[in-house]
């Protein structure tokens, strides 16, 4: 077994972040005629990995808030307010996608019945009722 391999889901998301910062820089400061240190390398993917730690727990607030389980685009959307060319830029892409998330019907709820309505109508609402909660599916879990 590798080192990579007996790392955590955690510590490898960690190390690829790592490496990806390092090649960045380096192809920045490459083009840019500059030279950058491994220390100052290693302290530029740290404060990016804090900062998307950040960025996950801000959008699993807002989809909770929302009472999803799965973050979506407006979550993200409103994660970058603050950022005016991310969200033009953001806008642009979700506009022109083609596929447009359609938003669930909701199941109504009803009331306890009435003692003065008859047994038919009550079946009759049950019926419906049990046909669409059969057909949705609610998944509340958080990672």
């Amino acid at each position: 077994m590798t080192t990579f391999q007996s790392l955590t889901t955690s510590q490898k998301a960690r190390a690829a972040l790592h490496r990806d910062v390092r090649a960045i820089c380096t192809e920045a400061c490459h083009f840019l005629g500059m030279e950058i240190t491994k220390p100052a390398m290693e302290i530029i993917a740290e404060l990016v990995y804090k900062k998307l730690e950040v960025y996950g727990t801000d959008l699993e607030a807002f989809a909770k808030h929302a009472k999803r389980a799965t973050v979506n685009s407006d979550d993200v959307k409103l994660l970058v307010r603050r950022n005016p060319s991310l969200k033009t830029h953001l806008n642009g892409i979700s506009c022109n996608s083609a596929t447009k998330e359609k938003r669930r019907k909701t199941i109504p709820m009803v009331a306890k019945p009435d003692t003065k309505t008859n047994k038919e109508d009550q079946n009759k609402e049950g019926e419906g009722l049990e046909e669409m909660a059969v057909d949705q599916t609610i998944d509340l879990t958080f990672d």
